[in-house]
């Protein structure tokens, strides 16, 4: 049975404390992923064999960092996918900024930084399906 507050039409789907959590770990999460850009390229991380490997990196890193997200927010199974969105939505609007008005951050070679800007796409892709995965298995039926 459906919690009443949950249904109710001018009920949030989140607290304003798992709002401001979920910000805050969306800009935390896009930050990690600029610096393992900006970093990352400077070790090949984004060169032939590196580039495959950050991106299988990616899939347990995105689940990791789903559970994390559910811990921290304190998210139930219905709350993990639109949670794990709003962080997303954040991290693609700061990604969006910066790859075009301060693309420096990613680090200067522009074949390094578009390939950089790729994993962490990919990375939104992860981070969704760790979310709906993650939200299936702990009992919320999403597809």
């Amino acid at each position: 049975m459906k919690n009443p507050e949950t249904t109710h039409p001018s009920a949030s789907l989140f607290t304003k404390r798992q709002s401001i959590i979920l910000i805050l770990l969306g800009a935390s999460f896009w930050f990690v992923g600029a610096m393992s850009v900006r970093f990352g390229s400077e070790i090949g991380m984004f060169e032939n064999a590196g580039n495959v490997i950050a991106f299988l990196i990616g899939l347990p890193v995105s689940w990791i960092s789903v559970i994390i997200i559910k811990k921290v927010a304190r998210l139930n199974a219905e709350q993990l996918v639109p949670g794990v969105s709003l962080g997303l939505l954040v991290a693609t609007f700061l990604d969006g900024i910066v790859l075009t008005w301060g693309t420096t951050l990613y680090g200067t070679d522009p074949l390094l930084v578009g390939r950089g800007a790729a994993w962490i796409l990919w990375g939104v892709f992860a981070f969704l399906a760790s979310a709906f995965v993650e939200a299936r298995r702990t009992g919320h039926k999403i597809i």
